[in-house]
């Protein structure tokens, strides 16, 4: 048996059950998986709440990032052994003391990636990586904007931006996040809750605009974010913390001939020999320093639905995960 958060029906954290379910050996093609840390993501109150884009047969087990030690493997698995450490992503059962996975779900950790550090930034590093190098990567020198840049996706996006020799303004929702973000590299920092953000944008840029923007706030800050990218700029939106985007209109892009995706990782590593790469180059910049995930809080599989609380506030900085 192993403890696991899961829900009977969507809703708020009164719905997140600590359950005890029997976890069995591995079947054939299976690992069955230790954790020892697990991701807490934005995305899984939206998995709570039955609105995001996987919506799971209830009853279902939550948590989308988990990491930890090989306990057994089935019948045909060749690539772990006992003892192994590994992780996974999107795949939803994380948030359990143990769990059955497929062999083919899981990666091998590097020595120097410890299982906490594995889950704050495997997923959004790889977030980071395809929105940064292949959707729009920043010239050495040019401007660009983060929405959110004192979140476990914008610490990571700042990061890599700054590696590539990029300026970077990023906006925050509340005056405490001012000085973390700039310790964390912004060149600029902006309360978007306190000051017209598009304003200052221009005035930091002399009028001309930025060329990009990294958006993962969505409604609150899209009239904004057009205002402010230069003309033929990109508005790269992955996320929607605070509330859906409106229905794009094709002619206000066109005002200024913008461009605009609405993206997301799944379509991004749906190649797997892109998806190792991506993965590959995420552990390259872990181990060399540029990336840090900056892991702000723990939180106990008990204390799941403060996590929740926590994440939906969005007065967190950095990443926040799950220890076993």
């Amino acid at each position: 048996m192993a403890k696991t958060v899961r829900i009977h029906e969507f809703g708020g954290t009164d719905k997140l059950k600590i359950e005890d379910v029997e976890v069995g050996e591995p079947g054939p093609g299976e690992v069955r998986l230790r954790h020892e840390a697990a991701a807490v993501h934005f995305a899984e109150t939206l998995v709570r709440e039955g609105i995001y884009f996987l919506k799971p047969e209830l009853p279902s087990a939550l948590g989308l990032e988990g990491a930890g030690v090989v306990e057994a493997v089935g019948a045909g698995v060749t690539d772990f052994a006992p003892g192994d450490r590994a992780a996974y992503r999107f795949n939803l059962g994380a948030h359990a003391k143990a769990r059955l996975i497929p062999a083919d779900q899981l990666h091998h950790l590097p020595d120097n990636v410890d299982a906490k550090t594995a889950v704050a930034a495997t997923v959004r590093g790889m977030t980071a990586q395809y929105l940064i190098r292949q959707i729009y990567q920043p010239e050495p020198g040019e401007t660009v904007l983060i929405h959110a840049a004192a979140g476990g996706m914008g610490t990571l996006l700042t990061q890599w931006a700054k590696h590539l020799g990029a300026t970077v303004i990023g906006t925050v929702g509340s005056p405490g996040k001012v000085d973390f973000v700039r310790e964390n590299g912004c060149d600029h920092a902006i309360d978007y809750r306190a000051e017209n953000f598009a304003a200052r944008v221009m005035e930091i840029t002399e009028g001309k605009g930025v060329p990009v923007c990294y958006d993962g706030v969505g409604a609150q800050v899209y009239d904004g974010t057009v205002e402010c990218l230069s003309p033929c700029g990109f508005y790269v939106n992955y996320g929607h913390s605070s509330g859906f985007l409106p229905p794009i209109d094709a002619m206000v892009l066109n005002q200024k001939s913008l461009r605009f995706t609405k993206a997301s990782l799944k379509d991004y590593m749906r190649d797997p020999a892109v998806a190792k790469a991506m993965l590959a180059e995420v552990f390259e910049l872990l181990a060399a320093g540029v990336l840090d995930p900056r892991i702000s809080a723990e939180y106990a599989l008990e204390d799941i639905a403060e996590a929740h609380r926590a994440i939906s506030s969005r007065d967190t900085t950095g990443s926040i995960v799950m220890m076993m």
